[in-house]
């Protein structure tokens, strides 16, 4: 009876130490947190077809967050595609988890000047009158770790460029609402100290416009999801590249 106690002692004290090995495992892997922008009941800018830029923004989320959990990574999320979350809530978040790494993940517009009023389906919205086409980046120098941030969103920028997409610049232009200081034009990295979830954020974060949505070619891009994918790999391979700089001493 002795005996048999004692084997069931250590088979069980040998299954704790598999699963405090697992969990340290786990614990080591970086954490990437993701921000879907917007929320369902204000679903940010609206999009040529009449769709709100929220259920974008949940697409490209969810298969950037499958990508980066298939490579390894640790991956949460502020907000799932039915739950709503506040500006301050996200940045919060992203400090009490002490990511490696905050992206908000957005999809574009432009001013009104630069856009024609249209209906689809009795959703009024708009398109653009010239082409306006590419993704955007932003960061914040009021984030606690700009450097990073900084670091980042040249990857980012890079990574993309790369894929052959083109950074819009339409943010930079001298019309009431943009003149957004442009940090980098070729890589298309934007300056915007006010934005709540890279100003309250006290570890490395970017702001991603993935495309323009009121424009006809460019939403037409961002809605394939071939190039869905061709994107969320850049992304994935921007992530790895700017952590691997990161642990550098």
């Amino acid at each position: 009876m002795r005996k048999l106690v004692w084997g069931l002692f250590l088979l069980l004290l040998s299954g704790c130490i598999w699963n405090y090995g697992a969990f340290a495992a786990d614990a080591r892997k970086p954490v990437i947190l993701l921000d879907s922008g917007h929320n369902p009941p204000a679903g940010g800018a609206t999009s040529l077809r009449g769709i709100p830029e929220v259920i974008y923004n949940d697409r490209f989320t969810a298969k950037l967050a499958r990508a980066l959990e298939k490579t390894g990574f640790h991956v949460e999320l502020t907000r799932n595609h039915d739950q709503s979350i506040q500006l301050n809530e996200r940045a919060a978040l992203a400090n009490s988890l002490k990511a490696d790494l905050f992206l908000s993940i957005h999809h574009d517009s432009a001013q009104e000047v630069r856009l024609d009023k249209i209906s689809v389906n009795s959703t009024a919205t708009y398109r653009t009158k010239t082409k306006i086409a590419g993704y955007s980046i932003f960061v914040s120098r009021e984030n606690a770790q700009f450097d990073r941030s900084w670091l980042f969103a040249q990857y980012l920028g890079e990574r993309l460029l790369k894929l052959g997409r083109p950074p819009t610049l339409h943010h930079a232009e001298n019309i009431v609402g943009e003149n957004r200081e442009l940090l980098d034009e070729k890589l298309g990295i934007y300056r915007f100290d006010e934005l709540t979830v890279l100003r309250r954020t006290e570890v490395p974060a970017v702001l991603l416009e993935i495309g323009v949505i009121v424009d006809d070619e460019d939403e037409t891009y961002v809605s394939n999801p071939k190039n869905q994918d061709l994107m969320v790999r850049s992304i994935v391979d921007a992530i790895k590249a700017a952590l691997k700089r990161l642990e550098e001493p």
